[in-house]
């Protein structure tokens, strides 16, 4: 017991906060999606091998939905989009104690 109390006494805080640098550059984290391009065509809805991408869309408008709880970063989405509405940024930072803010939903324009 005292062994562990000493090593720690020796070694002192270990346990940091936040990291204080960016993400790699490459770094997949949370998209960035400008809905102002998208012709809804369904690609990214149909490549996303989770399931974590939705379009919902009724007479009056269209809206994607994206759900970071079952997202697996991997970027396809990103990949298969022919206008490029979506891009992988290195934002990391998707912590939340509540379960609906990890669902982010973009109107699309028609």
């Amino acid at each position: 017991m005292f062994e562990v109390i000493r090593k720690i006494w020796k070694t002192g805080i270990v346990t940091r906060k936040l990291p204080s640098e960016e993400a790699p550059r490459r770094y997949r984290g949370k998209l960035d999606i400008q809905p102002h391009k998208c012709k809804n065509c369904g690609a990214c809805v149909a490549a996303c091998p989770t399931g974590a991408i939705e379009v919902l869309s009724n007479d009056e408008c269209c809206e994607l939905v994206v759900s970071y709880g079952k997202c697996i970063f991997c970027g396809i989405c990103a990949e298969v989009c022919e206008t490029q509405i979506m891009r992988m940024t290195n934002g990391y930072h998707l912590a939340t104690k509540n379960k609906k803010d990890l669902i982010q939903v973009v109107r699309i324009p028609q």
